[in-house]
């Protein structure tokens, strides 16, 4: 294995830990009602506190929090379980990701749209998630045409 390959092996496990520590940055100042500082010069309070910052309930900075722990941890067991990367279990991290990153698309044209505000901590997660998808797709034995094969069952 060389070494551009070996950097390709944590680089996912890398930026999953970026993003939970982000995702858990934000809820923890929601939880102490301190003010989010949006090094943009717009409103990150008015875009994590506003009503599209829950789904189906559930905050989306817990969700990024159990999405990005899940993506570190299943990365980080490949690294001493390689049959993670076999089977059905390939197929994982590519559909994962890529819901994350259509939801985190989604939820950019909310902040553009809807609240017309900026976070430029939301919109470091979106780069963390795009990244990690573009990413998982180069590492992945799957391309991006047999990932939408197995999801709509073509």
């Amino acid at each position: 294995m060389t070494t551009a390959q070996q950097i390709l092996q944590f680089l996912p496990i890398i930026i999953a830990l970026g993003g939970l520590f982000l995702a858990f940055y934000i809820f923890t100042k929601k939880k102490r009602k301190e003010t989010l500082v949006c090094p943009l010069d717009s409103n990150c309070d008015a875009v994590v506190h506003s009503r599209y910052s829950t789904f189906l309930g559930i905050p989306l900075e817990v969700m990024g929090m159990f999405y990005f722990a899940f993506i570190f941890l299943f990365f980080l067991a490949a690294l001493f379980l390689p049959g993670l990367n076999l089977g059905y279990f390939m197929f994982i991290p590519p559909i994962m990701t890529l819901g994350a990153f259509l939801f985190s698309i989604y939820l950019v044209m909310v902040q553009m749209l809807l609240i017309k505000e900026w976070c430029a901590w939301c919109l470091v997660s979106t780069v963390l998630c795009v990244t990690e998808f573009v990413l998982i797709l180069k590492i992945s034995p799957l391309n991006i045409k047999s990932l939408f094969m197995v999801i709509f069952n073509i």
